[in-house]
């Protein structure tokens, strides 16, 4: 016996093993049964229960049998522990209520008030805490009674740990104290260290954590300086709890080892287990999951051969919670679920719930939402069953984490606001500070950033004033994602910073990676591609190391947007696949089906709209599956993307209405925002401003109202395309100018290059070119810098069109062959085509006619091939005018028509009309006149219908030369003169409309809607020409008529409008009108004059047509000066533009070239 209280186990057991055998020789039944109940209590304390429990029973059988009551109530005892240890409550409460009878039978007080202590920790146990409150404080008073002074220590170190597991911190720091002066009075040292073990738990659980340290720092010392190695021992593994709090790891992975080592020492086999339970939590907490499930495992082995079932199980809890941190969710699951099986099975209620507490949060990472509230709904309801307020607590915070993730985000704040409510109510600041956090979450996703804000720092300063490093470091992430979310960079990047500071210098993995993830989107969102890239490949470095494939697949979905927005399309394919199949690999639908929508963005940028499309439906029927109602209306915004991109508007309309109505159900004011923008598109697409603006005004509203600045310049943006549509340009810039001071303020360089592309359109509607080409320049440095090719491409191909309208073809042509070199580059096909498109259009300005053909031959196979069949129609438009000009009637016929079925199909009325227009001039240029009449009036028609004042001039004019061809010039004069100029008289039309059309350019883009942009850019230029092609023809008429005055009145009125917008072309075809006048009045000096400055101009532009027009009218000049010699050179000049443009000469040219030819023979 003595060696047994020395622990010296081995000693003990081989003197009682002897004393057995001598007993039985000498038949002293006795000596026997005292015997077997010295070796039992030493098989219960070297956790050999199966042994022990053989041996107490034969000695309990003795002991009745020869009739010694007191030796049999303490067989009794001992047998309840063991059974007690095993877990085996109902036997041992039987063992504990028997000897309790028989003590208070035979009136041994103090046996019975030991056996309430034992039924009080039995109760205790299993969280019957009214019961195990009763037992203490019925044995309390019988020890009080007696004068029993450690039974009464003993009694109230019980109530303790019940008043303890009630939550009932005071009143436990009381008994724990009190219990701790009776046994330092009476020297019981062993006693006062375990009360000094209570209080430091009852600290820990309130987060004093130096009140904790100190107790159990004071606790290890004594049972150090008493030899007591099994309270030294556990006094570290508390220790170690505290240590690990405050992320000391290396301080705490010490004591548990230094703790393994004692209990390995003395052959404690239950203490080993738990020291290894508590290295395998610090391991974790690392991300060192390979060490952390190793020594679970272990300690998992030596609970299951011992026989304890509750070590067993909590072992399966850490085991779970290892698994589920590296996603591992179906090792997890089976962990949880045979934890649960066990706890449930020896009647472990608090077990079981923290069991379902795993598997809640196991379920709700693989978005199996039903299953995860039921199992927290469960635990919820176990935990407030049995009192355990904290329990509880945590059961809410993990309920109001899955109704967030499912944007339930009223049921998630009032489920974190209660729990907050118990952790405050309960003195535990540190879960007080979770359910902050879990606040914070759901505010940020409700766009209340304000509360977010305030919640997060008030989590933080709990952490920091408790010392703990990790969490604090936590919510400051979930602040620099607040303020990321507002576009506070400059705070964001420092909160980032701060916390990837700390977790580095606690060793801390996992939160450096998260971290990295952070600051990765932060730069992001400022355009620093290069550093947001470095930041999500060290994340994903990181969490690849650690065996964390959800951190690898988040930091490869940060990756895959970077890559996109450098145009570096296959690379996040690449990103957003290997991302998609590592979420779906872990069981992760509502992340798998995110990638999903990235992927269908990556192939939406690249016109892939048939597999964007396939990408973006999965996504839908997954959220749709899982009950995310957030994803479900995130992916139907996706679609309504590519639906607009195709022209597809009623289902985009469709498709944005419902998320509209979905994020409006949900509450998620900035998802509701983001749909009314995508609502806004539509609306513009259909020429609907009205409703668009409304839209876009309602959507900035609610932008600023959550304090989303990027949102708010969006749709400033956006209001600014349809204030310039509305021709109302004033507002259009300011509005412009505001987007730009926001984004450039945010540190937004993308958005600060696109609102400079918006104001250079701005500028070009009032052709304040100078002013656009320095827009359009910072807008293209920018997009350079950042590496955004995309939109320095965008904005290349701006400048071109800006170059145009100024007749600057040469710089015009060089930019957009620049811009199309760009948009092949990385592989888009869209803007490869716009810019062919551009470039056919420069082409023909210019007459060179076999260059523009190929570039809209290549623009056109490429826009049938995306299916974009508006570019496609548009560039059959281009086509038709090149063959028209170029007599190839039936080319033209052909290509006008198939742009005719085209936008009538799609029922776009413009496309239709600019296509009959090509198609009548063309029957008009073949004097096909019925034909040509007919398709002419439908082309006027359509554009009186849509308002399209420029349209309507047009087919006028083509009219009007129609009844040229037939003579009847009051008609023709009628037509042109008056209808015409009429139709270019509204202030929404003529000058104002020509100021307006170049930035609708941009609007069209916004929308995929790539040729009618360039449709759009060219058409100011456009009215201006049939403007003063109205004059023109108007001077022509008086010129037939010779009214010739008047006609040289309209010439030079045309002449001056073109000088004023610098159309060179423009100008010189009305000197040249002029020229032709002057011959007819036989003023051949200045007729020569005019004909020869026109060439000057034409060969300026490179119009090789125009040039060789002019040298037709000097030829005839020269001819009738009798300047033969003069007439020779420029017919020979002539000649050789005709050769270069591949055409015949003129008749006129060709006949004065016979002329000479016949003279210097005859000479």
């Amino acid at each position: 016996t003595m060696y047994r209280h020395q622990d010296n186990w081995a000693v003990a057991g081989s003197y009682y093993q002897s004393a057995i055998e001598v007993a039985t020789q000498a038949k002293d039944d006795w000596a026997k049964a005292n015997a077997l109940y010295g070796i039992g209590e030493t098989y219960r304390a070297q956790s050999r229960n199966r042994e022990a429990i053989d041996v107490l029973r034969e000695s309990h059988e003795i002991q009745s049998r020869i009739g010694n009551d007191l030796g049999a109530a303490n067989a009794l005892l001992s047998l309840g522990g063991v059974y007690w240890a095993q877990s085996r409550y109902r036997e041992a409460e039987k063992a504990f209520m028997e000897a309790h009878e028989i003590y208070s039978r035979i009136g041994r007080d103090l046996g019975a008030a030991t056996a309430l202590d034992c039924l009080g920790i039995s109760y205790g146990s299993q969280s019957r805490k009214r019961e195990a409150e009763k037992a203490f404080m019925e044995a309390y008073e019988i020890h009080s009674r007696i004068g029993h002074d450690m039974g009464v220590a003993n009694a109230l170190n019980g109530l303790g740990g019940v008043y303890y597991l009630q939550s009932r911190y005071r009143e436990a720091e009381t008994t724990f104290m009190e219990a701790h002066e009776i046994y330092s009075r009476i020297g019981n040292g062993i006693g006062a260290a375990n009360a000094l073990n209570g209080l430091g738990k009852n600290y820990h659980a309130q987060s004093r954590y130096r009140e904790a340290e100190k107790s159990l720092v004071e606790a290890h010392e004594i049972h150090s300086r008493i030899g007591n190695d099994v309270g030294a021992a556990n006094a570290l593994i508390g220790l170690g709890g505290i240590y690990h709090v405050h992320s000391r790891y290396r301080e705490a992975e010490k004591a548990f080892i230094e703790a393994h080592e004692i209990h390995s020492r003395i052959g404690s086999d239950p203490g080993r287990a738990h020291a290894l339970n508590g290295l395998g939590g610090i391991y974790r907490t690392q991300s060192r999951y390979q060490e952390a499930e190793k020594a679970v495992m272990e300690a998992h082995e030596i609970h299951s051969r011992i026989g304890n079932d509750p070590g067993a199980a909590n072992a399966l809890d850490s085991l779970g919670e290892i698994y589920r941190a590296q996603s591992r969710d179906r090792d997890a699951e089976k962990a949880f679920t045979e934890a649960h099986k066990i706890h449930s099975r020896v009647g472990s209620d608090l077990g079981a719930a923290n069991a379902l507490q795993g598997l809640g949060n196991t379920y709700r990472t693989q978005s199996r939402n039903r299953e995860a509230e039921k199992a927290f709904i469960e635990a919820h309801e176990i935990y407030s069953g049995i009192g355990n307020d904290p329990g509880a607590a945590n059961a809410l915070d993990g309920l109001g984490e899955m109704y967030r993730l499912q944007s339930r985000d009223r049921e998630a704040e009032k489920a974190f606001m209660e729990a907050h409510e118990i952790h405050c109510r309960t003195g535990n600041d540190l879960g007080a500070a979770t359910a902050l956090h879990g606040l914070g979450d759901t505010f940020c996703a409700q766009s209340r950033y304000r509360e977010a804000e305030k919640v997060f720092k008030e989590a933080h300063e709990i952490y920091c004033r408790f010392g703990n490093d990790s969490d604090a470091a936590g919510s400051l992430v979930g602040l620099g994602k607040t303020y990321c979310a507002q576009s506070r960079n400059p705070e964001a990047e420092n909160a980032l910073k701060e916390a990837h500071s700390i977790f580095s210098r606690i060793g801390n993995d996992l939160g450096v990676a998260i971290a990295l993830n952070g600051l990765g989107a932060t730069y992001s969102t400022q355009s620093r591609k290069r550093e947001a890239e470095k930041a999500f490949r060290e994340a994903h470095e990181i969490h690849s190391r650690i065996g964390n494939n959800l951190g690898a697949a988040n930091a490869l979905s940060g990756l895959g947007p970077i890559y996109r927005a450098q145009s570096r399309y296959d690379e996040a394919e690449k990103a957003f696949v290997e991302a998609q199949e590592i979420y779906s690999g872990i069981g992760n639908d509502m992340a798998a089906a995110e990638s999903l929508l990235h992927l269908g963005e990556n192939y939406r940028t690249q016109s892939r709209n048939g597999e964007a499309e396939s990408a973006v439906m999965e996504a839908r029927e997954i959220h749709s599956r899982i009950g995310n109602q957030l994803g479900l209306a995130n992916a139907l915004r996706s679609l309504g993307k590519i639906y607009r991109a195709q022209s597809r508007n009623e289902e985009a309309k469709k498709a944005f209405v419902e998320a509209l109505e979905t994020y409006s159900r949900i509450g998620n004011e900035l998802g509701a925002a983001n749909a009314l923008a995508g609502l806004g598109g539509i609306y513009r697409a259909q020429s609907r401003n009205g409703g668009a603006e409304k839209a876009f005004v309602k959507a900035h509203e609610i932008y600023s109202r959550i304090g989303d600045e990027r949102g708010a310049a969006n749709a400033l943006a956006d209001l600014g395309m349809i204030y310039l549509t509305q021709s109302r340009i004033r507002e259009a810039e300011k509005a412009f100018k505001e987007a730009h001071e926001i984004r450039s303020r945010l540190g937004n360089d993308l958005g600060a290059a696109n609102a400079l592309h918006d104001l250079g359109n701005t500028y070009r509607a009032q052709s304040k070119n100078r002013e656009a080409e320095e827009a359009f320049t910072e807008a293209r440095e920018i997009h350079s810098r950042i590496g955004n090719d995309l939109g320095a491409a965008n904005a290349l191909e701006s400048l071109g069109n800006t170059y145009v309208l100024q007749s600057r073809n040469r710089e015009a042509e060089k930019a957009l062959m620049e811009a199309h070199e760009i948009h092949s580059r990385i592989g888009h096909d869209q803007g490869a085509a716009n810019a062919l498109n551009g470039l056919g259009n420069t082409y023909r300005a210019q007459s060179r006619n076999r260059e523009a053909e190929k570039a809209l031959i290549e623009a056109h196979e490429i826009y049938s091939r995306i299916g974009n069949e508006p570019g496609a129609a548009n560039a059959l438009i281009g086509l038709g005018e090149i063959y028209r000009v170029q007599s190839r009637y039936q080319e033209a016929e052909k290509a006008s028509i198939q742009a005719r079925e085209i936008h009538s199909h799609m029922g776009h009325n413009l496309g239709l009309a600019n296509a009959l227009i090509v198609l009548g001039n063309t029957y008009l240029d073949q004097r096909r006149n019925a034909e040509a009449k007919n398709t002419l009036r439908d082309a006027h028609k359509i554009y009186s219908r849509i308002g399209h004042s420029l349209g309507v001039g047009n087919a006028l004019q083509s009219l009007a030369i129609l009844d040229i061809h037939q003579n009847r010039y009051d008609a023709a004069e009628e037509a042109s003169c008056r209808q015409a100029a009429a139709s270019y008289r509204p202030a929404d039309t003529g000058d104002s409309k020509a100021r307006t059309l170049p930035a609708l350019g941009r609007d069209y883009h916004s929308q995929g809607r790539y040729s009618d942009a360039e449709e759009a850019v060219s058409e100011a230029l456009a009215i201006w020409i049939s403007i003063t092609n109205t004059l023109n023809r108007i001077g022509d008429f008086h010129r037939a008529r010779r009214m010739y005055n008047q006609a040289e009145e309209c010439y030079r009125i045309a002449q001056a409008i073109f000088s004023r917008i610098g159309d060179i072309r423009g100008e010189a075809t009305e000197v040249f009108s002029l020229g032709v006048l002057y011959s007819c009045q036989h003023r051949r000096d200045e007729a020569e004059k005019c004909f020869a400055a026109a060439r000057v101009a034409y060969a300026k532009i490179v119009d090789k047509k125009g040039e060789a027009k002019a040298l037709n009218g000097l030829v005839g000049v020269y001819v009738l000066q009798s300047r033969f010699a003069a007439a020779g050179e420029a017919c020979v000049a002539a000649r050789r533009i005709y050769t270069q443009m591949g055409q015949p000469m003129s008749v006129t040219c060709a006949a004065i070239w016979e002329l000479l030819r016949i003279r210097e023979q005859s000479m």
